[in-house]
């Protein structure tokens, strides 16, 4: 099934409850890494009330987790209870609802099974757990720059629905998005690596 349906048929039966992660690992079965990567992006993705401070980091150890236990050849998720127990107030699943459409059907209409050997084979699924822990991790990090959440957000997306779809194309896309990405960020890590370069330099001859 895909992603969209899924969110929509339970945050419709969650309209007045709040919306654990745990019941959504009861609901997929064996597509829940696909599924889980998505939900747990999907509010990176689009302005949703969320509370938490760091929650970009907590949503990012789940998504590390899930790849991890894809890359090891795990059949389903498990989740610790501390992100298990992560709720969607019933506002937050409204909002996230009327994004939905927006925000995946698109991709998912453009989605089809084709080369599957990417998206299904024994080595495709680990390298995917690879890239969707790497990409996560990305995710996590607590840098005041704006898109360094979103650009490997939408690369999480990509490898989610091509996951779900059984997409080698779209696991293919993720593929040059992580790249696209890794780029992004050592830049990022070599500007930053200049300018404290730069400051310390400035320091010493200060102390000189």
């Amino acid at each position: 099934m895909k992603l969209s349906k899924i969110l929509a048929q339970l945050l419709v039966e969650y309209t007045d409850k709040p919306l654990p992660l745990s019941v959504l690992l009861e609901q997929v079965g064996n597509s829940g890494f696909g599924t889980i990567a998505g939900i747990l992006t999907i509010p990176m993705l689009i302005p949703l009330p969320i509370p938490l401070a760091g929650f970009s980091a907590l949503v990012g150890s789940g998504i590390i987790l899930v790849g991890c236990q894809l890359a090891l050849g795990y059949e389903k998720p498990y989740l610790p209870q501390r992100i298990a127990r992560i709720e969607l107030s019933p506002a937050a699943s409204q909002k996230l609802l009327k994004q939905i459409d927006r925000l995946l059907q698109p991709l998912e209409k453009m989605s089809r099974h084709r080369l599957s050997r990417f998206s299904n084979s024994w080595w495709g699924c680990r390298i995917i757990g690879i890239c969707l822990a790497w990409d996560a991790l990305l995710m996590s990090l607590p840098l005041p720059i704006p898109l360094t959440n979103l650009v490997p957000a939408y690369t999480i997306l990509f490898l989610a629905i091509g996951l779900l779809e059984f997409d080698g194309l779209f696991i293919l896309i993720g593929y040059g998005m992580i790249v696209a990405t890794t780029l992004f960020f050592a830049s990022i890590a070599g500007t930053i690596w200049q300018l404290a370069s730069h400051w310390l330099q400035i320091l010493m001859k200060g102390f000189n």
